[in-house]
């Protein structure tokens, strides 16, 4: 069975579309899912799905969406570390360790914490690829995990899933494989 190619490109449009969405976020989801379905990988549906709910969603609504599925449920909020460690003094060792990693590659968090899934997504695009694996076995996956189980549905459950897909499918015999 030929090796499917991880579409690694589609990683950094997948962190913005995390962020909070402005006008920018149906054009930019349209693009994604575009972009996914030349690549021929599982995540494409995922990423349809989402674009549709962002072309036909007013950016008001696609705002109290984000709010909704990441902000006021805390099982779902998009730190990492909180998902790994809770309030324990290993994530405050892991927010020290995440945010010299992100100023040595020169990504801005702003207000957000170190943590934050964007900003180690953008994170794992400029680190080496060892390390970038590590960074989504050991942190990024098992947190997913846990963030996917607790929102079951919505739009921004399809862009955790096709996130998940790019990190795992080609890891997955076909017959496996959790669509």
């Amino acid at each position: 069975m030929p090796s499917m190619r991880v579409p690694t490109q589609l990683i950094p449009g997948i962190a913005v579309l995390l962020r909070y969405p402005d006008a920018d976020t149906p054009k930019l989801a349209g693009a994604l899912a575009d972009e996914a379905m030349k690549t021929g990988h599982p995540c494409q549906e995922f990423l349809e799905a989402f674009a549709l709910v962002a072309s036909t969603t007013s950016q008001e609504d696609m705002a109290e969406l984000y709010t909704r599925s990441f902000d006021l449920n805390p099982e779902c909020v998009l730190e990492i570390g909180w998902h790994l460690f809770g309030e324990s003094y290993k994530r405050g060792q892991f927010l020290a360790m995440m945010r010299h990693h992100l100023r040595e590659n020169e990504i801005e968090v702003g207000q957000d914490l170190p943590d934050y899934l964007p900003a180690l997504l953008d994170l794992t695009m400029k680190l080496e690829t060892q390390d970038a694996i590590d960074l989504v076995d050991d942190c990024i996956l098992p947190a997913m995990e846990k963030i996917q189980s607790a929102m079951k549905d919505g739009a921004y459950a399809h862009l955790l899933q096709a996130l998940f897909l790019i990190f795992t499918a080609h890891r997955m015999p076909a017959e496996v494989s959790h669509a």
